[in-house]
């Protein structure tokens, strides 16, 4: 991301969120070293960041005869 997104202060959100603990049931903190959290609200952003590179931009570069359509991680592909 640090490749791609120029606004610092959104990368230094993003960075805070994922190196945040996890509060546990039994109220003990957990901190995570990688991964972002199931279901946590911050989860779709980070996926669109990354299927926006990963995918749009792949398939818009390799195959662009290929017409496609994404809506969060649902795609379509139109030969």
């Amino acid at each position: 991301m640090n490749r791609r997104c120029v606004e610092t202060g959104a990368i230094l959100y993003i960075t805070r969120w994922l190196k945040a603990g996890v509060k546990m049931p039994d109220g003990s903190n957990e901190l995570r070293e990688k991964g972002t959290p199931q279901g946590g609200v911050i989860s779709p952003l980070l996926a669109n960041l990354f299927l926006h590179y990963a995918l749009d931009k792949w398939l818009e570069n390799k195959f662009t005869k290929v017409e496609y359509e994404r809506f969060a991680d649902d795609t379509v592909l139109h030969y």
